[in-house]
């Protein structure tokens, strides 16, 4: 017994001077750390407000362990960007352990305030790691946008939105009752989670040929359901929009109410293009609406739903309906009338996408007239002139190209019309118009 203590106090400095190798430190100044991200990037982000927060890691890809004396932010307490350092609040944090083959973990937040610019402008910093007197850099930089913020609430009753400044709209923002909202060419507003614009008086969208207007999410892409939409009110009157972009909304356009409004709310729509929803692109009751040259596409439920009391009229529209990007749950038309109280007139127009059997269903009490277009249904529509179930053949659905081929069943398939005279991208109508939203071009 008494020899086993021996030899075990003799083997005990041995035992405690046994470190693993990667719990080693090094001190070679070449030994270095890796990056998930060298250079953080973020999208066009805008004054005043808080985004989601970056994450990179941060590894000792070495055999043996690092002492990181130090990380720190160099701005400092007065750069745009925050860091967390392993749970240890920045700018500055020091006397950091990693052993070989560990990681560690890099938070990063970015607030900057407005700086009175109209113009795009770099907002950037650098996270500095110090390892063996040897520095390292992490890159951080976003392009800051000044932007007009719009907290939710009414609007005066005659305000102008131009392009100086892109719009944010912070909430549930309104266009109160008997006042205007003008949006002029080239306006960006760019929606929050959970924001709409809430037209009880009147909107106006006057874009222009190559200087759309653009109404969205902050996030772009194809990120739908990040605001609600348009939605208008019973009273409503004399909207018109031309020249517009809508996307990445639950629904792009509809109409909200709570009884059944005695009147019925009218909004007219040229060159515009509506994509990505939850819901709809288009979902309104109590409405006579009309359209040309109009193009709805990636809808998760109906492209276009019509119901309740009121008419649609659609001329040189195309709706695509695919699947590549989500499930579908509708098709392109929908008409829900119980009461014989709602119209569709369907003119020069493309239904299309890849629904089974078909892509118009409308209520047998629905007043419907389908002229001199090409549609997906398994069953005659009502009016003339009319091609069923023949691919249109646009020049690629999976890239969201809905231009004709060459070889479209759909060209020179209508009449001229003196009031489209031109389709969704300005270019003119030639003697034989085409059906849909653009004209072929050789």
């Amino acid at each position: 017994m008494k020899g086993k203590l021996y030899i075990i106090l003799f083997l005990l400095p041995f035992l405690l001077h046994c470190t693993r190798k990667e719990e080693v430190f090094l001190t070679d100044p070449s030994a270095k750390l890796s990056f998930s991200e060298e250079v953080v990037i973020y999208d066009t982000l805008f004054a005043d407000l808080r985004y989601p927060t970056r994450r990179i890691k941060v590894y000792n890809r070495n055999d043996g362990a690092l002492s990181i004396s130090e990380v720190s932010l160099i701005g400092g307490v007065s750069s745009p960007f925050k860091i967390l350092v392993n749970g240890q609040q920045g700018p500055l944090v020091r006397g950091l352990e990693l052993i070989g083959g560990d990681s560690l973990l890099i938070v990063i937040d970015l607030f900057f305030p407005a700086t009175s610019q109209n113009t795009p402008y770099l907002v950037e910093d650098s996270i500095r790691f110090l390892v063996n007197g040897q520095e390292q850099k992490v890159i951080l930089k976003a392009v800051g946008r000044d932007a007009s913020l719009i907290p939710a609430g009414d609007l005066s009753c005659s305000t102008v939105w131009d392009d100086t400044k892109p719009i944010v709209l912070l909430g549930q923002t309104v266009v109160p009752a008997s006042c205007t909202l003008t949006i002029q060419k080239g306006t960006q507003v760019l929606a929050s989670r959970g924001s709409s614009l809430d037209i009880k008086g009147t909107l106006l969208v006057t874009g222009e040929k190559g200087d759309s207007v653009y109404l969205g999410g902050l996030v772009p892409g194809k990120n739908p359901g990040q605001w609600l939409g348009l939605r208008f009110y019973e009273g409503s009157s004399g909207n018109k929009l031309s020249w517009f972009h809508i996307e990445n909304a639950e629904t792009g356009l509809s109409f909200v109410y709570s009884t059944a409004p005695l009147t019925t709310t009218d909004i007219t729509l040229d060159h515009g293009v509506f994509n990505d929803f939850t819901k709809c692109a288009v979902d309104v009751s109590y409405t006579d609406l009309k359209a040309s040259n109009c193009l709805f596409l990636a809808a998760s439920a109906a492209g276009t739903r019509l119901s309740k009391r009121g008419s649609g009229e659609f001329r040189y529209c195309t709706w695509a309906g695919y699947s590549y990007d989500y499930y579908r749950e509708g098709v392109d038309i929908e008409v829900k009338d119980v009461t014989g109280t709602m119209s569709l007139l369907l003119k020069q127009s493309i239904v299309w996408g890849d629904n089974f059997t078909k892509e118009l269903v409308y209520d047998p009490l629905a007043t419907v007239t389908v002229d001199s277009c090409l549609v997906k249904s398994l069953t005659a529509v009502p009016g003339t002139g009319t091609l069923l179930n023949q691919d249109p053949k646009f020049v690629s659905p999976v890239l969201r190209n809905y231009k004709l081929q060459s070889t479209s069943p759909a060209i020179d398939k209508s009449v001229p019309s003196a009031a489209i005279t031109d389709d969704l991208e300005g270019t003119l109508r030639d003697a034989l118009p085409d059906l849909g939203c653009y004209e072929y071009e050789p």
